[in-house]
C-alpha cells in the first residue's frame, strides 16, 4: 500500500525543506522534498512535497551521486515484459557479476524494492513465473547500481505496468505515464506472439508515440531500444543469413560480461544487425521510418530471459537467461551524456592506477 501522510501528522517545528529540486520516483515531478518528523517518532522522514509519499533517505541523500535513471517496460501483453524484470533482478542477486566487476554491487532502496528484486530472484530459482503486472500506475523498483563498468553510478527506477495499457493512447496515459519521464523508451517485442509483426511493431510505436504527447513528453528528446524478447524460439529465422545473431544469443551467459572492454561495441555490431533483421527479413520498414523519424536515436537488443520455453508456467529446467543485461546496458549508456562517461570512465582510470 503507498506510504503517504498529512501534514497534519507532523511536528511542524521539526519540518524543513531539502532545497534541491529532485525527481520523485512515484509521482515523478521535479519537487523538493520535505524532511519531517512524524508526531510520536523518534527519527524524520523525507516526504514529496506534491504527493506526500515517503521517499527513501539513501534516495534523497545521494541524489548528486547517484542520478535516476528511468527504466520502463513498454509492450504488449504476454510479450515478456514482468519476466524480463524479474530475470534482470535474478541475474543481479543470483549470478557473479560481483566477482568479475570489482567495484560492482546494486542495493534496493526500500523495502518494497528489496521485496520485489529478491522476491522474484527466488521464484525464478524455483522454477516458477512471476504473476502478470496488473493494470494500474505501478510503484517503482528503486536499485542503485555501483561499478557496472563505463558507466557512472546511478539509481535505476523500474516501471511495469499491464500490457493491455499500451493498446491505446489513452490506456496509456492514464497507466503509464512514467514513459514521459524516461530518456530512453523501450520497446519490448516478442516476434513469435504477433500475427503480422510489421502491424504489430508499428501499432505500438504508434500508441506510444501519440499517448507520449499526450502526456505533454516528445519523442524526439528520447532514444529509443527495442527489444526482442523470447529469442530462443526465434532461433529459426536466424538461421544461415542470421547465424551470427543466434551465435551472440547462445554465448551471452554472465560470463561473457567477465571482461567488459568492447562489449558495448560488440552490442552496436549487433544492434546494427538486428536492424537489418528488422528490415529485411520483417519487412517492417513502416515502423523503422517512424522510429527514426520520431526518436533521437534507435538501437536493438535480442534477449531469452528465460533460456528456454515455459511449460505450463513453469520451467521446465533451470534458468539461462540469455543477454539479460543488454537492454538495461543501452538504457543507462543513452541516458548520460558523452562527457559524463568519459569523466566516469577517467575517474576509474584514476583510481585504479593508485591501487
Amino acid at each position: 500500500m503507498p506510504v503517504t501522510f498529512s501534514l497534519s501528522s507532523y511536528d511542524n517545528s521539526s519540518l524543513s525543506e531539502v532545497f534541491t529540486p529532485m525527481l520523485c520516483p512515484f509521482c515523478l515531478a521535479d519537487v523538493k522534498f520535505k524532511q519531517v518528523k512524524p508526531t510520536g517518532k523518534l527519527t524524520s522522514i523525507y516526504v514529496c512535497a506534491e504527493c506526500n509519499e515517503q521517499t527513501p533517505a539513501l534516495y534523497v541523500q545521494d541524489y548528486r551521486k547517484y542520478r535516476p535513471v528511468v527504466i520502463s517496460a513498454t509492450g504488449f501483453r504476454q510479450h515478456g515484459k514482468t519476466v524480463y524484470f524479474a530475470a534482470l533482478f535474478y541475474t543481479l542477486k543470483k549470478l557473479t557479476l560481483a566477482r568479475d566487476w570489482p567495484d560492482f554491487f546494486t542495493m534496493g532502496l526500500n523495502e518494497d524494492s528489496l521485496d520485489t528484486v529478491y522476491g522474484n530472484a527466488r521464484l525464478l530459482e524455483g522454477g516458477a513465473l512471476p504473476d502478470s503486472t496488473p493494470k494500474n500506475f505501478p510503484r517503482p523498483t528503486m536499485v542503485r547500481a555501483e561499478g557496472v563498468p563505463t558507466h557512472p553510478n546511478c539509481t535505476l527506477l523500474f516501471f511495469d505496468t499491464g500490457g493491455e495499457c499500451f493498446e491505446k493512447p489513452t490506456q496509456l496515459v492514464q497507466f503509464a505515464g512514467f514513459v514521459r519521464r524516461a530518456e530512453t523508451a523501450m520497446l519490448l517485442i516478442s516476434i513469435p506472439d504477433l500475427e503480422d509483426p510489421r502491424a504489430g511493431m508499428q501499432q505500438l510505436l504508434n500508441t506510444y508515440i501519440v499517448g507520449l504527447h499526450e502526456l505533454g513528453g516528445r519523442p524526439e528528446n528520447q532514444h529509443l531500444i527495442v527489444v526482442y524478447t523470447k529469442a530462443d524460439q526465434l532461433a529459426q529465422r536466424f538461421a544461415r543469413r542470421w547465424a551470427d545473431l543466434t551465435s551472440y544469443l547462445i554465448a551471452g551467459s554472465v560470463e561473457d560480461l567477465a571482461k567488459p572492454d568492447g562489449y558495448m561495441e560488440r552490442m552496436r555490431r549487433i544492434s546494427d544487425r538486428l536492424l537489418a533483421f528488422t528490415e529485411q527479413e520483417l519487412q517492417a520498414h513502416e515502423f523503422m521510418n517512424a522510429a527514426e523519424a520520431n526518436f533521437k536515436s534507435i538501437s536493438f537488443s535480442i534477449i531469452s530471459a528465460l533460456g528456454t520455453e515455459p511449460q505450463e508456467g513453469r520451467l521446465a529446467v533451470a534458468i539461462v537467461p540469455r543477454r539479460i543485461l543488454d537492454p538495461m546496458l543501452w538504457v543507462m549508456e543513452k541516458s548520460f551524456s558523452g562527457s559524463e562517461r568519459l569523466f566516469h570512465r577517467w575517474m576509474n582510470w584514476l583510481v585504479g592506477r593508485n591501487d
